[in-house]
């Protein structure tokens, strides 16, 4: 009884193995959805930052005169990753697209009123993934 005890106590290699490779798969497995959350935070803040940029450039369209917005230049900004670009354009009466700054030899007709205005914010993350964020709005003049 004395010698059955004896050889029923500690763990055979293959209950090791078996057990080393559950905590194994385990551990991978919860650093790979950490990093699934982190890439998601990652790019739930690049587009915070688009949508904030996005409403800064519609806020100065909504408050430029009818004179100054033929001429509007979109600005430059920074903190989304490489390659980061903004773009404003517009839509005249025949349904074609305008750039900002519109060039007087492009306009045929005078803009209509309101303006169908739209704001695009593209971007490339560290890891060479494109975003890219809009917003198109009517403004009365």
């Amino acid at each position: 009884m004395d010698r059955l005890i004896k050889e029923e106590r500690g763990l055979t290699l293959l209950e090791l193995m078996f057990a080393s490779g559950v905590l194994a798969m385990t551990l991978s497995l919860l650093f790979g959805s950490m990093m699934s959350v982190s890439l998601a935070n990652d790019a739930t803040e690049g587009r915070a930052v688009a949508v904030t940029q996005v409403s800064s450039v519609m806020e100065e369209l909504r408050a430029t005169s009818s004179d100054e917005l033929l001429s509007y230049v979109p600005p430059q900004f920074e903190g989304l990753g490489t390659a980061e670009m903004v773009e404003v354009r517009c839509y005249n009466a025949g349904g074609e697209t305008l750039s900002f700054p519109v060039s007087t030899e492009n306009l045929t007709a005078p803009l209509p009123n309101p303006l169908q205005v739209e704001c695009i914010v593209r971007w490339y993350d560290e890891r060479g993934r494109h975003y890219s964020y809009n917003v198109s709005e009517w403004i009365y003049r």
